[in-house]
């Protein structure tokens, strides 16, 4: 027969695998969550203030490629810099969208400043960074520091 103390311990060893799952997902997740600031004061309380901006930051031999989706936005709405070898993606998300179907009218808005802080994980040329924006999705190049180049190294 199972004892009130073996329930117990079972119970006690799935939570600590559910909350050391937590908490690894926490972690990981974490730097792809923004948050969005409000203009005002008064939308505040009504606003959505946390979003997810997925992003990308990949290696491609001779600099450094991250692709961040941000639908909705223009090429205007972004401010983008990179500073000691950390890029920094801030802009303003202002969606508006109206849509009637016979007696119904659905209004979806989304809007508010954000800041995206991504470590490259190389020294870069920050001078050589460009930055194009296409069907919802943001992407920046910047090429590696000349120390930082890879070079395939033949074995004799």
């Amino acid at each position: 027969m199972i004892g009130l103390d073996d329930v117990s311990k079972t119970f006690n060893r799935t939570w600590d695998s559910v909350s050391r799952g937590w908490n690894h997902l926490v972690h990981r997740a974490s730097n792809a969550l923004t948050r969005f600031h409000p203009k005002d004061e008064d939308e505040a309380a009504n606003a959505v203030r946390w979003g997810l901006l997925s992003a990308d930051i990949y290696d491609d031999d001779d600099k450094v490629v991250v692709t961040l989706e941000a639908p909705g936005m223009s090429e205007a709405d972004f401010d983008i810099s990179v500073v000691d070898n950390v890029l920094y993606v801030k802009g303003e998300k202002r969606i508006e969208k109206e849509q009637t179907k016979g007696d119904y009218t659905v209004n979806e808005r989304a809007y508010g400043y954000f800041e995206r802080i991504l470590p490259l994980g190389y020294d870069v040329d920050a001078d050589s960074a460009s930055a194009s924006y296409k069907h919802g999705v943001l992407r920046i190049e910047v090429n590696k520091s000349e120390h930082h180049k890879r070079r395939k190294i033949e074995v004799k």
